[in-house]
This record gives structure tokens, C-alpha cells and sequence, in this order.
């Protein structure tokens, strides 16, 4: 069997919908039916791409790295089978997307910038997804974030801004032999197991790593979660550490403390087409994009924390 796209639009379904039932009902097909060819699709990449349980389905380690290439996949189909036009002049419809609540609070914004523009929004939990879509021309603009170790493209038709610089806590139990300390050093937690969010295709973790590394240890992570919600639980039952930003919710035997030196920093970007029809508005949009950012603790959902 070969893989056609039918089929990464599939996985990609099955992904978002995070049920096989669900999925079926959106490809109007039967449960056993999608079930055969999910099957199908591992056989031909070599092993399972979801975990399946009670709650759902939810990416392996290889799924996760097909997921990620196929969004890229079908958004380059995408960007060659339609028509993208009038680049440069005012936009009619202004598309705005990102990872976390900014992209949402900066669309209630956009009528400051560009008045009498519908706006439609959307979020994703991968930042390089985000970074994808602006390039093929399906969003016209993306607040997405990065890691300082990392710099953002300058290449090709992409234009940045720098939005804010935020160092990376920690999550711990209140009890914690560190928990004590008002600041961290990182290398003090070398003998704590970790849980870690999945690869955002932007750097993370493997920024989570390069700072373990230099402070001198590697990390034990047993733990590999998206909620956000179960990361906490882990914390609270003393399981697990994670990194994390600082309005994380405490309480229920959770603290958090910052890192000595701030050894992992995010990074908030703005990202757009030079040719695009927002590049005359981009300053104007990421003037707006920083007053939200400085307005403090928020929930940016952001995909190195534990957040979903």
C-alpha cells in the first residue's frame, strides 16, 4: 500500500479529533472500517502511531513525527492547488492564528489595526505548524513562539518580530527537596524524574536537554504527557517534576519556583509573509501583541508546558 494523502488527512483527523468514532462520523465511515485502515497505514510506516485507551487515541513518539511531516504535507498541496491572490493589497478577511490564548486575545485587538476586517482565528498546539500555515498562505499572520538557543528563520518570504523573552520555571511538590529555595538551580534537580509535553517541532525539548546537559546531568523523564491537568496530578503525587511558565496553577501540594539564571528562555514571535497582505499592518500588530504579553500572568497554553 502506498501512502496517498487521503491517508494523512486521516491521521490528521484522527489526531484532532482524538477518537476513532469521531473520526469515522467526520469521514462518513464505519469505526471498523477507519480501524482497518489505521492498520493499514502502521503496516506501511513500520509501527503504531496512536496509543489507543478508554479516553481515546492519542500520537505515539512515531506518530508524532508523521503528524508533524503530513501537516506539512497537505499544507504544500494545499498552497500548490489554490490560488493565492491579491498579496499586498488590504486584506478582506484577516486570518490570525497561534499556539495558545494570544492569537485568540489578539484578534479581539485586530479592529484597532485594520478596522472593518472580519477576523477568523485559529490555534494549534505546534508552533512549527503555526510557522507551515503562514507560509503557505492559510493564515496572515501567527503569534508562535521559539527557544533562545534557536533563531527564528530570516530566509525566504517569512518576516519576524520579537514579541517578549519569558524564562522557563519549574513545577515541584510542595515538599520538594528544592521547593525550599526561592530560586532553583537546575542541576539541584538532577535526581528528579520529569514529565515533558511531546515535541512542538520547534525546538522543544530538545532545549529542555541541551540545558540539562550543561548544567551537568541528563534528565530521567518517564513521563511524557499532553494535559496539563495530568501533569499536575503527577506533580501533587510527588511522580514528577516539570518545567514550566510562571502563572502555572499552584496549590493541592504544587509550587513553583524560578531557575538560577533563567537556563531555558521562551520566546514569543510574530510571524508573517513579507509579499502578504498584513505586512504594511505587522508593526502595528505586534505593538498590540506586546501590550497583551505585558499585561502579565496569562494562559498562553504554550506547548512546552504542561498544558493540555
Amino acid at each position: 500500500m502506498d501512502l496517498e494523502l487521503r491517508h494523512l488527512r486521516t491521521l490528521c483527523l484522527l489526531a484532532d479529533t482524538g477518537s476513532v468514532t469521531r473520526a469515522a462520523a467526520a469521514l462518513s465511515t464505519s469505526q471498523p472500517a477507519l480501524t482497518t485502515q489505521l492498520q493499514r497505514i502502521e503496516r506501511e510506516v513500520g509501527g503504531p502511531l496512536f496509543h489507543r485507551g478508554r479516553a481515546g487515541v492519542k500520537p505515539t513518539e512515531l506518530g508524532e513525527f508523521v503528524l508533524v511531516r503530513a501537516r506539512s504535507v497537505l499544507l504544500s498541496m494545499d498552497d500548490l492547488v489554490n490560488d493565492i491572490t491579491a498579496r499586498g493589497a488590504s486584506p478582506s478577511t484577516l486570518r490570525i492564528g497561534g499556539v495558545g490564548s494570544l492569537a485568540l486575545e489578539l484578534s479581539a485587538r485586530m479592529s484597532d489595526v485594520v478596522p472593518h476586517v472580519p477576523v477568523q482565528v485559529r490555534t494549534e498546539y505546534s508552533p512549527k505548524l503555526v510557522t507551515d500555515l503562514v507560509r503557505a498562505g492559510r493564515l496572515d499572520a501567527g503569534t508562535t513562539i521559539d527557544y533562545a538557543d534557536r533563531d527564528p528563520s530570516t530566509d525566504g518570504p517569512l518576516a519576524w518580530a520579537m514579541l517578549a523573552v519569558e524564562p522557563l520555571h519549574v513545577a515541584l511538590w510542595a515538599d520538594h527537596p528544592a521547593a525550599d529555595s526561592p530560586v532553583v538551580r537546575l542541576a539541584d534537580l538532577a535526581d528528579s524524574p520529569w514529565a515533558l509535553t511531546p515535541p512542538d517541532g520547534a525546538g522543544w525539548p530538545d532545549c529542555f536537554y541541551l540545558a540539562c546537559q550543561r548544567a551537568g546531568f541528563t534528565p530521567d523523564v518517564p513521563f511524557r504527557l499532553y494535559e496539563r491537568s495530568e501533569i499536575r496530578d503527577l506533580i501533587s503525587d510527588r511522580r514528577a517534576i516539570a518545567p514550566c511558565q510562571s502563572d502555572f496553577e499552584t496549590g493541592a501540594n504544587v509550587v513553583v519556583r524560578p531557575l538560577a539564571g533563567a537556563p531555558i528562555q521562551l520566546r514569543h514571535l510574530l510571524v508573517w509573509r513579507r509579499d502578504g497582505a498584513v505586512h504594511q499592518y505587522a508593526d502595528q500588530i505586534a505593538r498590540v501583541a506586546r501590550r497583551i504579553l505585558d499585561r502579565g500572568p496569562r494562559d498562553t497554553g504554550e506547548p512546552v508546558l504542561p498544558t493540555r
